[in-house]
């Protein structure tokens, strides 16, 4: 298996009460099956079950271990990591009917997606988090382009600050990506702590049937991560158990 890869999936590719369901439940651990019931519908339980189930199907294939036998641990920040593999590196996006998981064996990872499903004020969101270059971007015509541009710089700044282990609290506004779909690069705040290495970053939009987009970002240090396609990027299920 190539890494870096990503995997996506559709939360009602498998439905709540199926066998499948069923099945995949019992390879959460104590924890994560007393976590599950804290959420309160139906839905959000199902989705939590499917990505940690993907998971675990994911990293125990790359790994060769039992998906219900992989320990988790936390760092301070709270990023989590594999504790018999902590060179190991991945992360987890929900949105929507969306689920994703990207990982790499050489950095730190960070993915977002988003599923837009109703109205945003992009212009006001922007110019409370975003780099005043950014809010500039989405200001300029042709103005159709700015949901894309929106969500593009969203989706990217989210999978860099969960990269870094740190959340969007460090600041939306200390990485700015207004030139990034010009092939300019990124340019970080001065006060962001140890910005060493090159980051690399991957944005797609995937068109949906119901005429929306699924927005997906990735951000590391790893160098492969500039460098994916969509080949990549995997929908099948031979990771299931």
């Amino acid at each position: 298996m190539t890494l870096p890869a990503v995997w996506l999936l559709r939360s009602d590719t498998i439905p709540p009460d199926s066998p499948e369901a069923l099945h995949l439940a019992a390879l959460l651990s104590a924890e994560e099956r007393q976590r599950r019931e804290t959420y309160r519908s139906a839905k959000a339980q199902h989705q939590f079950l499917l990505s940690r189930v993907l998971q675990r199907s994911v990293l125990a294939k790359i790994t060769g271990q039992s998906p219900e036998h992989l320990r988790f641990d936390r760092l301070p920040s709270g990023k989590p990591l594999l504790a018999d593999f902590p060179e190991l590196h991945f992360s987890l996006s929900h949105s929507g009917q969306w689920l994703a998981l990207a990982v790499s064996c050489e950095a730190p990872i960070g993915i977002d997606i988003e599923q837009p499903t109703k109205p945003r004020d992009f212009l006001r969101i922007a110019r409370h988090y975003f780099h005043p270059e950014e809010c500039a971007l989405l200001e300029s015509p042709p103005f159709e382009l700015m949901p894309m541009h929106f969500y593009r710089l969203w989706t990217m700044k989210e999978a860099f600050f969960k990269a870094r282990g740190t959340g969007i609290s460090e600041g939306l506004g200390r990485i700015n990506l207004a030139e990034f779909h010009l092939g300019r690069g990124v340019a970080f705040d001065v006060g962001l702590q140890d910005i060493q290495d090159p980051w690399q970053f991957y944005y797609a939009m995937h068109p949906q049937p119901d005429t929306t987009q699924l927005h997906l970002a990735l951000a590391s240090t790893d160098p492969a991560v500039g460098e994916l396609s969509a080949e990549s990027i995997r929908r099948d299920f031979d990771w299931l158990p």
